[in-house]
């Protein structure tokens, strides 16, 4: 059954989910829903408009919950409703409680931990209506999973399976490679929904729009549905959505500080060839004096230094597309990664340099304030998510490009959150310049499903042998802790992560 939100609904769903800790949107819908059941709904009541967004029963309350919600409803309009009149209830009930959410929301003054102990103390229907399935579990921030994790790669069942953690492994990279048609996205999805099954949290940055809700590709809207359904990822697409999250940081000793201003500028300037070293040490000086950094103070500081190039325009559109939150309404990382997240770039079009400097921005802050060690227990490496960058030869090709992958490659696994680089070239792994690095090399497990791209040469340093056959479509050449062998790839659409 389909139903249109109002405007309003929409919008604080759309904003408010992501801050309270909510896994997707879906779950604050289904708080709202219940909240204005157990509350009832005044006889005088009406909805303010339906130009929000069209809205599925299923979306909100799942199929395990729709009889209840039905019985329910029915119980409170005092008769068996017909498919009109159940429509037009739900709406009723979704919109008043999205409304009494607003109402706590402003009351709580958008403080995350005061609105849920609100709500909480509000709903009644916990155990009526299972809502351990709603709320309760999505606002519980995800474990640390401490067991071994074995992904598979090939959609053979005799083929090896891949351990993401477990012992004799290293580094957790992961390479994928591909020209377009050839499968490599679908693997892509059905290896994150793997993930989500072990109950591992990942972070997709997805470059090309892959997942973007497009009304003109009805399998790509249910591929699209039934992954974000499966995984319980939040989608945001970046420009017409901002992230909570503010990855400018400052420390109170002035050395340190200092050091992070530097790195800041130095990542700007790795992402905007044109962009002069004085510029860069400008971009320092005003990010030192700030007590409290974010992009828009950035700015009013540039443009008080007298800055008028390349150093305040770079900064500027960042904040004109709002791409991060404030120094004041930012929330944690731990807050913001308390569920997977797919983060589209394809609003960008064509411009590169921001999408890439933007992904560069998350990664720094990622590892500026997530990078402790994790022990080792009965040889399994504990994760917390996995950081999975498409169309990464954006961030690899030259010089400084490299040095954010190339730590995270070495290290991140150590710290719970191994990356995994997908591009279309596979000689684009091979980077030089100050961070020199064979990704292909390092990776643990590489699957390339356009070998016959590369060079005799090339194919022996990225594959570590040499496909001399022609690889149908979905086939692909996977080089697993050193070995290689040829086989058909996993593909979402077909295998769906299970």
């Amino acid at each position: 059954m389909k139903f249109d939100t109002s405007t309003e609904a929409h919008e604080f769903i759309e904003t408010v989910h992501a801050r309270v800790g909510a896994r997707n949107q879906a779950v604050l819908g289904r708080a709202a829903l219940f909240l204005a059941i157990g509350e009832g709904v005044p006889p005088e009541f009406k909805p303010k408009d339906a130009k929000g967004v069209t809205l599925n029963d299923e979306q909100v309350v799942g199929d395990e919950l729709r009889d209840v919600v039905r019985a329910a409803l029915n119980y409170r309009a005092g008769r068996a409703l017909d498919e009109s009149g159940y429509r037009q209830a739900f709406r009723q009930h979704f919109e008043y409680g999205c409304q009494r959410l607003k109402q706590l929301w402003e009351e709580a003054g958008h403080d995350q931990a005061k609105f849920i102990s609100a709500l909480l103390k509000l709903v009644k229907l916990a155990g009526d209506l299972d809502f351990g399935t709603g709320l309760r579990a999505a606002m519980r921030i995800m474990p640390v999973v401490e067991t071994e994790v074995k992904l598979k790669v090939l959609a053979d069942a005799t083929a090896p399976e891949w351990s993401l953690n477990g012992p004799g492994t290293s580094n957790g990279l992961l390479v994928i490679s591909g020209q377009p048609g050839t499968g490599k996205s679908q693997l892509a999805l059905d290896l994150l929904a793997q993930l989500a099954n072990h109950g591992v949290r990942f972070v997709f940055f997805d470059m090309k729009g892959e997942l973007e809700d497009d009304p003109n590709n009805a399998q790509q809207r249910k591929n699209r549905t039934r992954f974000l359904e499966q995984t319980g990822a939040r989608y945001v697409r970046l420009i017409r959505q901002d992230l909570p999250i503010n990855p400018l940081l400052h420390d109170p000793n002035p050395t340190v500080n200092a050091q992070i201003a530097y790195e800041i500028a130095g990542l700007i300037r790795a992402f905007a060839p044109q962009l002069g070293a004085k510029q860069a040490q400008n971009i320092s000086d005003v990010y030192q004096r700030l007590p409290s950094p974010d992009f828009v103070s950035l700015v009013d500081g540039l443009e008080q230094s007298g800055a008028t190039g390349v150093d305040l325009a770079i900064v500027k559109k960042i904040v004109d597309f709002n791409l991060f939150a404030s120094a004041h309404t930012s929330i944690t990382p731990e807050e913001w990664l308390n569920g997977s997240i797919v983060v589209d770039f394809k609003e960008f079009g064509t411009d590169s340099d921001t999408k890439a400097l933007a992904v560069a921005l998350i990664l720094n802050f990622l590892i500026k304030r997530l990078s402790r060690q994790l022990a080792v227990k009965n040889d399994i490496q504990p994760l917390k998510m996995v950081l999975f960058v498409d169309e990464a030869h954006l961030l690899l090709p030259k010089e400084h490009k490299a040095g954010l992958l190339s730590q995270l490659a070495r290290q991140g696994r150590s710290w719970g959150f191994p990356v995994w680089l997908a591009s279309q070239d596979a000689d684009k792994f091979l980077t030089s310049g100050t961070n020199e690095t064979n990704f292909a090399e390092l990776a643990e497990c590489g699957i390339h499903f356009s070998p016959h791209t590369l060079s005799e040469a090339q194919q022996r340093a990225i594959l570590g042998g040499v496909i001399h056959q022609k690889l149908k479509k979905a086939e692909a050449a996977l080089r697993l802790q050193g070995k290689l062998q040829t086989g058909v790839a996993r593909q979402f659409w077909r295998d769906g992560g299970g």
